[in-house]
């Protein structure tokens, strides 16, 4: 496998993990059976993790990618150095974000009141919108039916499932 087919394959994932965690994620907290929220969360927390190990490795490979050639810096800091990719630095924002929503929900999660880790938790949304842009800006494959289909499919699974746990938990108010 080349360099190139391997950045591509495990931004794929990576995306494709933390879609799964995000959807999980919201229907846990939906109007589900006690087993189904127990199998929800270790789904929850499991793809989530290997979103974040994949996007390690995805991250790898960029570096050793000899043909773009960014530099470490650019890769790091969204927006600077000779990648001044709009894209590339909102794929380097939502993986600062999914980092903290990772760190702050398993490592340090008994350090920190749940006020802090609920608007922490909360970022992982904004995230995902940004790795989806990220994916649909600077992926290569974007304009392939397939591909498209993967990223309006995921796009649309999203939507439908915050629009779910919205709809659950609207208050209905009686006005007289």
């Amino acid at each position: 496998m080349t360099i190139w087919l391997l950045i591509r394959v495990t931004g794929f994932l990576a995306y494709f993990y933390f879609t799964w965690a995000v959807v999980a994620g919201l229907l846990r907290k939906s109007k589900v059976p006690q087993k189904r929220k127990n199998l929800l969360f270790h789904m929850h927390t499991n793809v989530g993790w290997c979103g974040l190990f994949t996007l390690i490795a995805h991250f790898l490979f960029v570096v050793a990618d000899t043909y773009i050639d960014y530099s470490l810096l650019a890769l790091l800091i969204p927006f600077t150095g000779d990648a001044m990719n709009v894209y590339l630095g909102l794929g380097i924002i939502a993986s600062y974000l999914f980092v903290a929503v990772l760190c702050t929900s398993d490592v340090w999660l008994t350090k920190m009141n749940r006020t802090v880790w609920k608007w922490v938790h909360f970022m992982s949304l904004p995230a995902w919108l940004l790795a989806l842009l990220h994916g649909l800006g600077i992926g290569t494959d974007t304009s392939r039916p397939l591909i498209s289909l993967f990223y309006a499919s995921s796009a649309l699974l999203v939507i439908a499932t915050l629009s779910y746990r919205m709809k659950k938990h609207a208050t209905v108010v009686k006005v007289n």
